[in-house]
């Protein structure tokens, strides 16, 4: 309050200051005019007015240097003007008594000086008293009494006297008036300064608002403009309803249906007739290189039926709805390149494990030994095919992790005799240790882990020339472990070390040329964060080799824990032969075939049935779902059922999902006779599809390509039911 108090009082003074110049130059201007009037009389008309002249003279140098002192006080601070006003009153008032005293006589010489006195003084009343005030007033009358009766010897009426003193009390009721009005003039200053600064704050939000707006009165004059608006029109203020009528929705960019033009300004003489604070989107239009979105809207403004038109910058809209839909055909190439690139790696990888089992190839070293390489490498191929896989789901959002329960000492072996021939060739000795109070079971995506372990260890087979590859799994509490993968290779710059886990990114060097994507440690360290409480670390020395390590949440609850241990023993101390016998094919009974193998691939079925009949089982092949449900149909009605069918997903004229839905309604409709356990063996793996083979009606869903054991155990144990 003090701070407005102060501004007011600078503004009132200055104000007052501009007011009493004025006066002051008036009284100079009017005063000279007399002086020459006098001159002229005496010249001309030969009137002895010499007094006037003498009078006039002395008053207009007076007023003269009064003039040039408030010229002077112009740019001086408040105070400084507010002080020469009250030395002005007096000086003026001791004017006039001096040089006055001759023309002036009685009543006139009082009215004079008080009412100067009044206009001066009054004029200030929020540096004085009311009390000072009046003690000065009464000081001038004092004064005139004193000049006109004990010192010029003026006759003074009792009428004069009461008039005198009646002068007075005006002047302070007059004083007390002002004061009153000088109030209410703080209050007003007081509301006038709060609309200011909320009309500055208004122009200041509305100026820096992101989009233009446009207020227009129903004959289309500017009510108010904002500079964003025409920074997006590219014109100024008093051509914006000119370049309105010019603008043209882009092609198929119309979104009102206001009008059936494709002009903008056809639009706005429509919105009128809209509901108030209705809003319509119109469209898109292009101008000067930017995609503009107008948007219209019917308000009041003064109580006026106006125009709020609104402009937007939809460049960003525009770019990242294109680069959705770049990241959306991103993810279906990728999948589908996935998807492909499984199917022909499930057939290498199916029938050289199907080879390898044969009394020929065992007894051939080389050739086993060939076929071994091949196997490998259509795992790390499909290694790298997970990586694309598991990036499109990054970006589709989509990307999680399954736990279940899983052999740590199985997963850390099987990714270490993935890679021993490649090690053993190039000299590097791989091995693993592995903490003793490691538990047999932990409770983790067993899949993503090997993912993990596979990508870092092929890539410290990559970049070391000679020396070891080592992996170390340590029980750090009793639901955490920590993995460290580390090599004696060429080590890693510390300069790159933090861009080590962005996408696409590749190591380069002089001696080695690595392959890959540039995504193995992306994944990676996503995945790691998902299953394990911090990403992964990473130390190395240049020259000397480097070091991995993460950690892993092992189990959810002990109960889940303690039952799969106590499972596990009791596995273990049975005869494993009594479970799973050497002879598979006593398992089978019927002469007729029980398996149905459904896929469109042919090397696919090739791939599966080798594996079957070096079981010993016996089984049919259909390319397409059609097909399938014929072939169920008939074998149930010549009374030899299949017990179990490898369905496929994806195939022509009818998908596996669809044949498995088909093939339960007619169970149900009672067209079959027995109804075949069915199990999806599908190149898709997202976590949709495989939701979609259970909501199908199969018992559960393999992913290609799927290891030879884990296959043909599940065709055992479905047999067998």
């Amino acid at each position: 309050m003090e701070k407005e108090r102060r501004l007011w009082w600078e503004e009132e003074v200055n104000e007052n200051y501009r007011i009493l110049k004025k006066v002051n130059y008036s009284r100079l201007v009017l005063i000279s005019i007399c002086w020459v009037f006098y001159i002229t009389g005496t010249i001309w008309l030969s009137c002895d007015w010499s007094g006037y002249i003498i009078f006039c003279a002395k008053i207009s140098f007076a007023q003269l240097v009064v003039c040039i002192i408030m010229e002077f006080l112009e740019n001086k601070g408040a105070f400084a003007k507010s002080f020469f006003a009250i030395l002005l009153s007096e000086f003026s008032c001791s004017m006039w008594w001096v040089f006055g005293r001759e023309a002036f006589k009685s009543s006139e010489l009082l009215f004079s000086n008080v009412s100067l006195a009044y206009t001066n003084i009054c004029e200030w009343p929020f540096i004085l008293s009311p009390f000072f005030r009046i003690v000065i007033l009464c000081k001038h009358v004092f004064m005139w009494h004193y000049h006109n009766y004990y010192k010029w010897g003026f006759d003074l009426r009792i009428e004069e006297t009461m008039s005198h003193y009646l002068s007075i009390l005006l002047v302070v009721m007059c004083d007390l008036y002002i004061r009153n009005i000088k109030a209410t003039s703080f209050e007003r200053f007081l509301s006038r300064k709060n609309l200011e600064r909320a009309e500055k704050r208004f122009s200041v939000i509305f100026n820096l608002f992101p989009d233009g707006i446009l207020i227009l009165s129903g004959a289309h004059s500017i009510l108010y403009i904002n500079a964003v608006m025409t920074r997006f029109l590219g014109c100024s203020k008093d051509r914006v309803v000119q370049t309105l009528s010019t603008i043209e929705y882009c092609q198929g960019k119309k979104y009102s249906h206001l009008s059936n033009s494709n002009k903008l300004i056809d639009d706005l003489i429509l919105v009128p007739s809209l509901e108030v604070n209705q809003e319509v989107v119109l469209g898109l239009s292009k101008i000067q290189n930017s995609n503009l979105e107008f948007r219209a809207q019917k308000v009041l403004w003064d109580d006026h039926d106006a125009i709020l038109l609104t402009v937007r910058d939809a460049n960003h809209i525009i770019n990242l709805e294109q680069s959705i839909s770049d990241n959306k055909l991103k993810n279906v190439l990728l999948r589908s390149v996935s998807h492909e690139l499984r199917t022909p790696i499930n057939a290498i990888t199916s029938l050289s494990e199907a080879l390898m089992s044969e009394p020929e190839i065992v007894q051939n070293k080389k050739f086993k030994e060939n076929l071994n390489i091949v196997s490998v490498s259509s795992k790390l191929l499909l290694s790298l095919v997970n990586d694309l896989l598991d990036y499109s789901r990054i970006l589709a959002g989509a990307f999680s992790v399954q736990k279940t329960n899983c052999l740590i000492r199985a997963i850390v072996q099987d990714a270490v005799q993935l890679l021993k021939t490649q090690a053993e060739k190039k000299g590097l000795i791989i091995f693993s240790r592995i903490d003793p109070q490691m538990p047999a079971y932990i409770y983790t995506d067993s899949l993503r882990l090997s993912q993990v372990i596979l990508n870092l260890l092929s890539n410290a087979l990559k970049f070391t020339l000679k020396g070891h590859i080592e992996i170390c799994c340590l029980l750090v509490t009793k639901g955490v472990i920590k993995i460290i993968i580390s090599d004696t290779g060429i080590g890693i710059e510390e300069s790159n070390l933090p861009n080590l886990f962005k996408e696409f990114n590749t190591h380069t060097n002089q001696t080695i040329n690595p392959t890959g994507c540039g995504l193995g440690l992306f994944i990676s360290n996503i995945i790691v964060k998902e299953l394990g409480p911090k990403p992964i670390e990473v130390s190395s020395t240049l020259g000397e080799g480097s070091s991995f390590s993460f950690f892993i949440n092992i189990h959810e609850d002990e109960l889940a824990q303690s039952y799969y241990e106590e499972l596990h023993n009791n596995i273990t101390s049975e005869n494993i032969s009594q479970i799973v016998p050497k002879d598979f094919s006593k398992l089978i009974e019927k002469e007729y075939p029980q398996v149905l193998i459904v896929d469109d691939n042919d090397f696919n079925r090739i791939a599966i049935g080798s594996l079957l009949l070096h079981c010993g089982i016996l089984y049919n092949e259909s390319y397409t779902g059609k097909e399938a449900v014929k072939k169920i149909q008939e074998s149930c009605r010549i009374m030899k059922p299949y017990k179990l069918v490898i369905m496929d997903g994806s195939m022509p004229e009818l998908n596996g999902w669809e044949a498995t839905k088909m093939i339960h309604q007619l169970y149900f409709d009672g067209k079959l006779s027995s109804l075949p356990i069915i199990i999806g063996y599908t190149a898709f793996s997202s976590e949709e599809e495989l939701n979609l083979c259970i909501e199908s009606g199969m018992k559960e869903c393999l992913i290609k390509p799927c290891s030879k054991e884990v296959l043909i155990s599940k065709v055992l144990h479905y047999l067998s039911l």
